[in-house]
């Protein structure tokens, strides 16, 4: 099997060991049901004469928390709001977009995150429609499948044996079934998983110099101009090389004969792909699950490779992409 078809087949590894639907352990026969498209619109995040409906919603939060403290059930309300660079003045965001909207709602940001599928803290929302709601909590799905983010399948493992205790809600959005834990926040694990998003270096800072980029080249060994699907980076042999990321060794392979010992590892339920070439040996095992900064291999030149170096990709969906458009490997 060659290197692009074993990367295809790896993207669905971890998707076919995913659980088939498991049910909570009490649902309720009443559901709330919200289609996204009849929800009234929040124009503008801001507090001002000619924004009363924003006014109104912050007064609609307010009142759920103290309904919340005295046990009695919040008013659930929903609204939408289309993120635009308007929202960068009226936010002040810095690095994320999705704390600043959090904040200015008063609405923790892991409500956000799980009522609209947001992975990443870091992640850019212009141009996306977000539901806004008043009560916090978690919506976690109540199934998953090979659809679902690595965070909803963390929630809804820690979650699916839970007993519930009365105080839940059962939603259903735009056709998908949720159950709602009010108050409830991320787990460390989880706060971890979907605040720390960056990718981090293959190699440590400092032991590494980029021999070849990614693109059209002459290839080294033949001459041949080809596609080089990766990026090399120069380092004695022996150097450590890391998970860029948290994922599942789909293969760890041995004396291929043109990467020679190498690794590739799934991430995001197979949706994203790293590619760890010419080690010099593998110090793991293959389906093991790593976390990143894990050290798993050393830096060598076996298959065909003129010097010490580590070829890395990075791939979407089974599409190569440059390294450098996803980490700073030249800041060094």
């Amino acid at each position: 099997m060659n290197l692009n078809k074993k990367i295809l087949t790896a993207i669905f590894l971890i998707t076919l060991a995913l659980p088939c639907t498991i049910l909570f352990a009490q649902t309720s026969e009443n559901p709330i049901v919200v289609n996204t498209e009849n929800l009234p619109e929040l124009a503008r995040l801001r507090t001002a004469r000619d924004n009363p409906i924003f006014t109104e919603y912050n007064r609609i939060v307010e009142d759920n928390y103290k309904i919340i403290k005295l046990n009695q059930q919040p008013d659930f309300m929903f609204f939408v709001h289309t993120f635009t660079q308007n929202d960068k003045t009226d936010l002040h965001w810095s690095d994320s977009q999705l704390i600043s909207l959090a904040s200015r709602c008063n609405i923790p940001y892991d409500t956000f995150a799980t009522l609209n599928k947001i992975q990443s803290s870091t992640d850019n929302l212009i141009n996306t429609k977000i539901i806004i709601p008043t009560v916090p909590g978690l919506f976690v799905k109540r199934y998953v499948n090979d659809d679902s983010s690595a965070l909803e399948i963390l929630l809804h493992e820690e979650y699916t044996d839970k007993l519930l205790t009365g105080k839940e809600y059962y939603f259903i959005i735009d056709g998908e079934e949720y159950i709602f834990f009010t108050e409830k926040r991320f787990s460390s694990t989880e706060r971890f998983y979907f605040v720390d998003s960056y990718l981090g270096l293959p190699l440590e800072k400092g032991t590494f110099w980029i021999s070849s980029e990614f693109g059209k080249r002459k290839n080294p060994i033949d001459g041949e101009w080809k596609d080089h699907n990766g990026i090399d980076l120069a380092a004695p042999e022996g150097t450590p090389v890391y998970a860029v990321k948290d994922g599942h060794a789909a293969y760890c392979i041995e004396k291929d004969e043109t990467f020679g010992n190498y690794v590739i590892l799934t991430h995001d339920t197979g949706k994203m792909t790293s590619v760890y070439a010419h080690l010099s040996s593998i110090c793991i095992n293959q389906y093991q699950f790593v976390r990143k900064g894990d050290i798993i291999g050393y830096v060598g030149h076996t298959g065909k490779a003129t010097g010490d170096h580590l070829h890395f990709e990075i791939r979407q969906g089974g599409v190569a992409q440059d390294p450098q458009s996803v980490i700073d490997l030249k800041k060094n």
